[in-house]
């Protein structure tokens, strides 16, 4: 008579197996793709010079599910591939840069302005430049810390005319600009 044991081992056996069966139809569909995505990837890069990156993370992450399902068919994992599983992620391209199409609508890019004015990595920056950069940011955070003090001494006004008069009194507030921060 068999143990408890070795029936659960044996049924797990046929699950496996019944999964791997369903995997190898899958695997059946993700190959051909694989290919046409290979193909057409081919093409983009002929045409725009570059490879596309929709089609780079794609095959990517279907790259990874094959292997994640030859990993599971081969014993090497318990582990079930997607749809029991995460799909997997792509990850960073090690090789050529991918081409980004351009959108139609205009989209405006925030600029840092002390980042703009730093020289470029491969050049020796001026030292010209450097000190031009470092008072740029001394003066925005200089503003910054005058700005917000201002508003803390006008609430604490404020705060100290309610205190005195007992009631909630209105209060006319100066509201011309800050004097310009002097280094």
């Amino acid at each position: 008579m068999a143990t408890p044991e070795k029936i659960i081992r044996r049924e797990s056996l046929v699950l496996r197996v019944l999964w791997m069966l369903l995997f190898l139809l899958v695997w059946q569909v993700a190959v051909p793709l694989l290919g046409i995505l290979a193909v057409a990837q081919l093409f983009y890069r002929l045409f725009y010079g570059a490879p596309s990156a929709h089609f780079m993370n794609f095959g990517d992450s279907l790259s990874q599910y094959l292997a994640q399902m030859g990993r599971f068919a081969v014993f090497h994992t318990d582990e079930k591939p997607w749809p029991m599983a995460d799909w997997p992620q792509a990850r960073a391209a090690d090789g050529e840069a991918a081409h980004t199409p351009k959108s139609t609508a205009p989209v405006a890019a925030p600029v840092n302005t002390a980042a703009a004015a730093v020289a470029p990595a491969e050049s020796t920056p001026d030292t010209e430049q450097v000190s031009e950069v470092s008072e740029v940011s001394e003066v925005s955070e200089v503003s910054e810390v005058s700005e917000v003090s201002d508003v803390v001494e006008v609430v604490e006004v404020v705060e100290l005319q309610d205190a005195q008069a007992g009631e909630n009194t209105p209060v006319t507030l100066d509201q011309s600009q800050p004097d310009e921060p002097k280094l």
